[in-house]
Formats: C-alpha cells, structure tokens, sequence
C-alpha cells in the first residue's frame, strides 16, 4: 500500500498515509523502510519527531525539517522557494532571517488570520521544493503532538493534493482516545480522497519464530516461540528486548521476570544496563532526564564528573548494544531507540533524583544558549517545573512567559494556552503583578483564538480587562494600548471591547499611530457593541486621516473593512459595498486573503438585500473559492452560508440543500445553517425535516446568555417566516419573547432590531392584530426595497397594510414587492407576493364585492403563482394557489380578456416571442423556467391555432398592436 502511495506521490498526486498501532509494533522502521526506497527513486525524505513533553517549541515537528531544507541552499534559490511567506515561516525557523537579513517582518493580523498565514506558508514552501525533487516528509510520534502541528498536518494534507509529496504520520493509537485533536483531524481527513490509514498488529507466533531465527541465527523450540508469544504478543520491540535480555534458554522457563508487557520491556531494558559501565549508566539517566533526544553538547555540560575518555566509551556502549543511535539528519544529537527506552531508564531515577536532574538540565540549556534563551524557553519552562521542588517557581514563571509568547508569535495558541495557564496557577492568590498581568494578556489572545464565539466574550474579554487594569494602574501606556488594540471578533450586542479602547484613547495623542490603530478597532466597537454610528463614522474618519498621513495602507484597508462592516449592520448598505470594494482592492494586493474573505461576504450580503443579485452570487462564488483555501472553518461555513442564500433567493434548493450540509459539517449547531435550512425544508414541503431543523436551531439558542444577541433576532424572525409558510403558530411566543429581547437593549444595531420587528410584523399578520400591525408597520416603513434571507420588507408592508384595512396602500406594496422580485431573480418571494396579493383582490376587504378588473388581475396573479410554485415544487405555497383558484372560480366565470382565450402571463410570453427572443431570454425576463416558457408557448399555439414562431410572430403583429 505504501509502495503504491509512493508511486502516485512521485506522479504528482499527493498522499498522506497514516500508520497507527502500539508502542514498538514497527510504524517508524517500516516508515523507514519507504524513506530508503524513496530515496533510491530520487525522492528527499524529511523525517520530524513530535516531543513527549511539554517544552518542545510550537510546531517542532516541523522546524528541523525547513532546517534541513534551507541550511544547503543559496539566498536567491530560498528566496524563490519561500515566495512571499518567508517572513511568517521565519516567525518559527528564525534561521531564515540570518540566511535572508532584509526579509521584511509580517504585519499585524488577527488570530484566525495569522495561523493562515502561516499555514499557507509553510505548505507553499513544500510544494515549491517539491517541484524541484519530491518530497517525502515523515513525521514520527504524532500522538505527542501539539495542536498546533496538528491543525497544520490538516492543512497540508488538502494543499499536496496536486503536488510531488508525501506525508507519512505515525502515532500510537492506544495513546489517541476522549478528545484527543488527532482524533478530530483524522475524521477530517477521512474524506481526502488522497488519505489512507495503516493499523499495524503484532505478529503472528509463526512470524515472532522467524523474527527471533533471523536475529539470532538459532531455531528457537515450540515451547520458546510459545513462551515467548505470550509475554510479547508478537511486539517486535517486545521480542527483541526480552531476548537480547533474557536469553533464548530462559525464554521457556515460566519465571518472574515479567508480569506484563510494559514491566517486561522496563526489566528487560534494566538487564541491559547492568553490565554497562557505571559512566554509560549516568549517561544514559541524564539522557533520559532530558528526553527522547539529546544533543552531545548539552549531555557533556551535565556529565562534567565524568572524564572524556570514559564519557566518550560509554557513548560508544550505549550505541554499540542499540540503547541509543544517532540521528544523521541531526549532526551531534542521539536518541533513544525507542521511547519506552527511555521511559524505562527515566524511571529508574528516584523522585528527588529527578527533581535535581531537571534542574541541572534547565541550568545547563540556560548556559549553552544564554544568547537566545527565548527560542528554549518551552523546553526550560518545562524541566524548571519539574524541579520545582528543589528550584521554586521564579524561573517557571519566566520562561513560561516567553514560551508563551513565542507560542502566540507562532500562531500555536492552544501551546500558549498551557504556558500562560502554569503562571496564573502558580501567581493564584497573590496580587497582580506585572507578570501577572502579562499572564493574562497572554491568556486572553490565546482564548480569543481558540474559543467558540459565545465563550471568548465571556471569557477572553475578562482576562484582557484585568490585564488592561494593571496597566493603566501603573501608566504604563504602550501595554495598556495593545490590550486594547488587540483584535478580538466584535459581534452585534455583544460588548466586549468598548470600554477598554475609550480608556485607552485617553492616555495618548490622538493623531499618533497608535491611536490610529485604535481608532480602527474603535470603529467596530462603537458601530456594533455600542450601536453608536455616529460615534463609529467619526472614529473611521480620525483612524482613516491617519493612515492617509502615515502612508499606512493595511491601516486604511483595516479602517475600511471595519466601516463597511458597521454601515452593514446600521442599513447603509450601498456604502458596504462602496467601502468594501474598496478593501478588497488593497487585500488583494496585499494578498490578505482572510481580510477578502471577511469583506467579500459583507458586500454580497448587502447586495443581496438590495437585490443586486448577480453582483451577490460573484462575490459569493468568490468568497468560497477563498475560503476553501483558508480551512478556517468559521469561514468557510459562513462563504458556504452565504452560497446557500444566494441559491435560495433564486429558489434553486438542490443547490442550496448541498451548500448547507457541507456548511453543516463544518459547523454542525451554526444557528444560521439551521435557520435557512428550516425555511428551505418547508418552503419544499418536507414538515418532518422543517421540524426537526427547527428543534436543532432552538436547541443552539438555547446555548446562549440571555443577553441581546444577533441569534436571538435570528429567532425572532425565522420563526414567523417558517410559521407564515406552514400555518402551525406554536412556536410564535417564543419568538417574541426573542424579539423583545433584542428590543429591549438600548445598543441593538438598526439591522438587528429590524430582523426583530420583522417577526413581529409577521406574527401580527398572523394573528390578524389590525394594532399590532399598525406599530410594526410604522417601524419597518424606512427598509422599503430590502431583503431578509429572501424574505421582501415590501411584501411584509403590503401584509402588514391588508391587515390594518388599507388595501390601496398594499397593492402599492406589492407592486413593488413584484417589481423587485422579477428584477432580482427572486422567484420564491416573487410566488409568495403573487398569492397575497392575489388574496388580498379577491378579499371582500373593502366593503364591497372584487370588482372584475381585481377579479381578472386576481387570476393572473394566481396564475404566476402556479407556474413558479410548481416548477420549484413549493408544496405548501401551491396547496394555498389551488384554493384561492377555486375559491376565484366560484365568484363568476372568467371571461377572457385577451385574444383566443390567453392569459396575461401567455400574452407577456407572445409579445417576447414576437420581438425575437429565445425561450431563455424570455424565461430570464419574465423570471420564469425555460420549462415553464416552453408550456406557455405550446398553449399559445394551441389557442391562436398557429404551427410556428413566424406565424406567432405574425399573430401578435395584427392581435396585440395596442
């Protein structure tokens, strides 16, 4: 399997294979096996190890690796290599600065963005090499992993799709079980078509016979392989160990020396060591103190009691009986050949043994790289904490604060979470100090990054508050201003960043840099958290004056995206789009795909609402191709969202079905998926499935504080509209408990209040509440022309003025209602509006009988309804068609108004037919199928009895002149 996924690799169809089984089943020599046939194909390999312990720097699987990579190039060949992310790699291979001095530094992004960054990178990084040799790319011990690695072991597996590579994982699956990240991120790969899995078993007894034969040279007895099969189980680790240890002739003695197969291999590993040297034997309990690998620099700093001569010896013993071997991609540095080896040794080391060991190893790192402690801070953080009962916490707290850091630079934020964590546990109790205070900076980044969108406000935004506190306690500006600054999501109603940003402001110029950055943040605060648009359009002006000034264009597209997000959510739609084409010009240049992103699905939603749907489904289409490259999930299933919405609108549910179950995958309890997805669900008829969209959206919301959020207008809305659809009003006190939450917030964003008023709106329609109407009538007036997840503001007034007995006003409204709908392209709405206003004609609503005009306009009406309901099959909406069509027929018979007996959708048809135009130019005209132009034009020929277009053509000339 993995010969045939080395071929398809080396044919430019990347594969990731990964190889799971028990400690010491063979994954790394078999992994080893394929990197010597890959070689001899004239393949690179790149081989990385994940750490056992904590202190390994963010990503170190793949650091040695880009190390090997770069060291034997040239800067002009690394410069073409690493293209434009040289800068974000070099944030976790500093050594690419000192290769490439005048690489430039990466501008400041938020969390999500950031990890992109370098992700994209990094996989950009090997593809290119590749292109020049292929790759094979081993990594070794991934239960071991951080997160961080593991995400980024996800990206690269989707990006070598198309490239010469080779990505081989090895992990102890016993080791990957709860909710261990590895388990996450194979159940996403498992739908690459280019991703396989290896389980590795034990042998069977015949092959742990010919194992030991082929070893020793010696035909070991029935009774020995028995023996020996049972207290191994066919482990070819376990088989080598206790046989190097015990001896072939003591195999088959039922003896004490194992009990299990972990205390076999740390007994038979101790009768290994007991001939050694006693040198050999401190040499290799240092080692194991220091972890599964060793470089011979530091192992000789922690050996000074032992002379050269004898350090060297021992060296030479440990290597000469396979305790440890040296790692020729890695001059200098030596590890255990496996690590239950090392396990082994290390846990031959009493407890205060440890302790003192730990702290020499942290005091030894601190010597040999006191020039750049920072890059092992992680590694001295690590053996500092476990020796702190011989070394106290003073330089835990240090280097856990710069691991931390160098954990967030490198974009590891579920690492920084560790290191900020241990400082907090260990400062409990105390006063805030600045440690402390950095601690809790640290903390919230990192929460920001890695918490739902729910918990980061109430959790991340307290972390940053104390953080900020301290610092303007003690004046110290520059901090208490990136605390401030620092980009956390801001979401309608959810306060998190106001207060923090407007102490900020007061403690410098503010026409200063700085103040610009805050400015830029302050747009978004004031805009959606405070609802203050005032407030927010004179932030944007200060902030975008600035970056004019200081010539800063990521400020200005920053600023930009940031207006156009609150001109969004305040109803100046047209200037979302104006702004937000704007910053996407500069993130194009820029190549800030994630700000793009972000923009591009503000500006299709605004163009949607104001029915520039064509223009909506570019930037839609656009958007998902981004994100689909991104891998942010939040991301990709809101471009996915978005393209749901965009096939709803035009009424196209297989479409829309398949966008919202890939949104679904990737967030599977998104409120706005299920939302849309209960609409489309009984838009189609399917009630069963609408329900249970419904109770799983219900269920999601009910997740939430009872704070005034954006969900809750979500459900203040969707509701009506799904009840308007079905008739079934359970559910209506629930959302207007929701919308009356959202009204009852003073900072609520005009768009968020509508999303409410709008469900009220409905709910009155339903209920016939001619005063309840009225209030909500007078509230949505200003929104004329808008659009809500397909739903026209138009249609709701023309309902809303039915139901306070003015009919000329609704006729007005859904006149405009239709108009917008056919411009648009949006043909549900444009059924619906048909109906009620069909409805509302045909009503004895103004104390009197329809007169014939509303009568003939009534059934042209029905008609169109008919002819889009059916050919998108809206089940319920046609169900009410076909009532209010008998109910129309049982008035008077309907004499036709028009020449051989058609009707007015036939005649607008006949009259488009006459001036050349095809049937998809009429279907797309009158906002019709082509099938259902098809129907029409057979009828016509029928009723004017003609055979072909010319003489339909001629009909129309002498019939419909007038």
């Amino acid at each position: 399997m993995l010969a045939a996924a080395l071929e398809g690799a080396l044919d430019g169809r990347g594969q990731m294979v990964m190889i799971a089984g028990d400690p010491g089943i063979g994954k790394t020599r078999l992994a080893q096996e394929l990197a010597s046939d890959a070689q001899s194909l004239g393949a690179q390999v790149l081989w990385g190890w994940c750490y056992e312990h904590a202190g390994a720097p963010p990503y170190w699987p793949y650091v040695q690796p880009i190390r090997n990579l770069i060291e034997p190039v040239d800067a002009h060949r690394l410069t073409s290599q690493l293209a434009s992310g040289g800068a974000a790699i070099a944030e976790i291979v500093p050594e690419i600065r000192e290769k490439l001095p005048k690489l430039g530094l990466l501008s400041a992004a938020e969390p999500e963005q950031a990890r992109f960054r370098l992700f994209d990178s990094v996989a950009t990084f090997l593809k290119n090499v590749s292109q020049e040799q292929p790759l094979l790319f081993v990594i070794d011990d991934l239960h071991w992993a951080d997160d961080s690695s593991l995400l980024l072991l996800e990206f690269l597996a989707r990006e070598i799709a198309t490239s010469p590579v080779m990505i081989i994982g090895t992990y102890r699956d016993v080791e990957v079980t709860g909710d261990h990240l590895l388990n996450q991120v194979l159940g996403n790969l498992a739908r690459e078509n280019h991703f396989q899995r290896m389980q590795l078993g034990g042998l069977t007894r015949k092959e742990t016979g010919e194992l030991v034969e082929a070893g020793s040279g010696i035909t070991v007895s029935e009774d020995g392989v028995t023996t020996l099969f049972g207290r191994t189980e066919g482990n070819p680790l376990f088989v080598g160990e206790v046989v190097a240890a015990v001896g072939l002739q003591e195999i088959t003695r039922d003896s004490s020396w194992t009990a299990s197969i972990p205390g076999a291999i740390r007994d038979a590993t101790v009768r290994r060591l007991n001939p050694l040297s006693e040198s050999c034997k401190r040499l290799l309990r240092t080692a194991s103190v220091v972890g599964r690998d060793v470089d011979i620099r530091l192992l000789r700093d922690l050996s000074t009691d032992i002379p050269d001569d004898e350090f060297l010896e021992g060296l030479d013993e440990a290597l000469g009986i396979r305790i440890l071997e040296s790692l020729p991609a890695r001059p200098g540095r030596y590890q255990f050949c496996h690590a239950l080896i090392q396990q082994a040794v290390y846990e031959e080391i009493s407890p205060i043994g440890k302790a003192r060991a730990h702290a020499a190893v942290g005091e030894a790192l601190e010597r040999l790289h006191q020039d750049h402690l920072e890059e092992q801070a992680g590694e001295l953080a690590y053996h500092f904490q476990e020796a702190v009962a011989v070394c106290g916490t003073e330089k835990i707290v240090r280097y856990s604060l710069i691991a931390g850091e160098r954990a967030l630079d490198s974009f590891a934020y579920e690492q920084a979470l560790t290191h900020f964590n241990r400082v907090l546990e260990i400062k409990e109790g105390q006063a805030d100090d600045a440690e402390t205070a950095a601690a809790l900076f640290g903390l919230g980044r990192a929460q920001a990054a890695t918490l739902d969108r729910q918990q980061f406000v109430d959790v991340a935004s307290v972390s940053l508050s104390r953080a900020f506190d301290f610092y303007a306690a003690t004046n110290d500006i520059a901090h208490a201003a990136s605390v401030a600054a620092y980009p956390l999501p801001t979401l309608p109603g959810h306060r998190v960043a106001g207060e923090l940003v407007a102490r900020a402001l007061r403690l410098m110029p503010l026409d200063s840099p700085e103040a610009g950055r805050l400015l830029s943040r302050y747009v978004l605060v004031l805009g959606l958290e405070e609802g203050d648009y005032l407030g927010a359009m004179e932030a944007y002006d200060g902030a975008l004056a600035i970056a004019h000034r200081t010539g800063d264009a990521a400020l200005e597209m920053r600023t930009l995206a940031h207006s156009s997000v609150v001109d969004f959510w305040h109803f100046r739609w047209q200037r979302t789009v104006t702004k937000g084409l704007r910053a996407i010009e500069l993130a194009s240049r820029a190549e800030d795909q994630i700000s793009e992103v972000r923009t591009r699905f503000w500006v299709a939603v605004s163009q949607q609402g104001t029915g520039e749907s064509r223009e909506a489904q570019t930037h839609a289409s656009a958007m998902l191709s981004l994100a689909e490259r991104l891998h942010d999930r939040y991301w990709l299933a809101t471009a996915l969202w978005l393209n749901e919405r965009v096939s709803m609108f035009k009424g196209d549910w297989q479409a829309a079905r398949k966008y919202n179950e890939r949104g679904l995958l990737e967030s599977v309890s998104d409120p706005r998926l299920l939302a849309t997805r209960m609409i489309m669900e009984h838009e189609s008829g399917n009630k069963f499935q609408g329900q249970l969209f419904l109770e799983r959206l219900l269920g999601a919301v009910r997740l939430l504080t009872s704070e005034p959020r954006y969900d809750h207008a979500s459900i203040a809305s969707m509701v009506p509209i799904a009840a308007r659809i079905t008739g079934d009003t359970e559910y209506l006190n629930m959302a207007e408990g929701a919308a009356s939450t959202v009204l009852s917030a003073e900072t609520a964003t005009p768009l968020v209040a509508s999303f409410a008023r709008l469900g009220l709106a409905l709910i009155a329609v339903l209920r016939s509440d001619a005063h309840g109407a009225k209030e909500q009538y007078a509230s949505i007036g200003s929104i004329t022309g808008s659009y809500f997840i397909g739903l026209s503001v138009d249609r709701v007034l023309g309902l809303l003025a039915q139901t306070m007995g003015d009919s000329e006003q609704a006729i007005t409204h859904f006149e405009n209602c239709m108009a917008g709908c056919r411009n648009a392209g949006y043909r549900p709405e444009l059924a619906w509006a048909c109906h009620d206003y069909a409805n509302m004609l045909l009503a004895d609503e103004r104390g009197r009988a329809p007169l014939q005009d509303d009568r003939a306009k009534a059934f042209s009406l029905i008609e169109e309804a008919l002819a889009i309901s059916t050919d998108l099959g809206m089940a319920p909406l046609l169900e009410r068609v076909e009532a209010l069509q008998d109910r129309a027929n049982l008035g008077t018979v309907r004499v036709p108004a028009y020449p051989g007996g058609m009707t007015q959708r036939e005649v607008e048809v006949l009259t488009q037919l006459a001036q050349g135009k095809t049937d998809r130019e009429i279907a797309r005209e009158l906002v019709i199928s082509d099938r259902t132009v098809q129907r029409h034009v057979s009828n016509i020929y029928a009723k004017i009895k003609v055979r072909n277009r010319a003489e339909a053509t001629t009909f129309a000339l002498n019939h419909l002149s007038t």
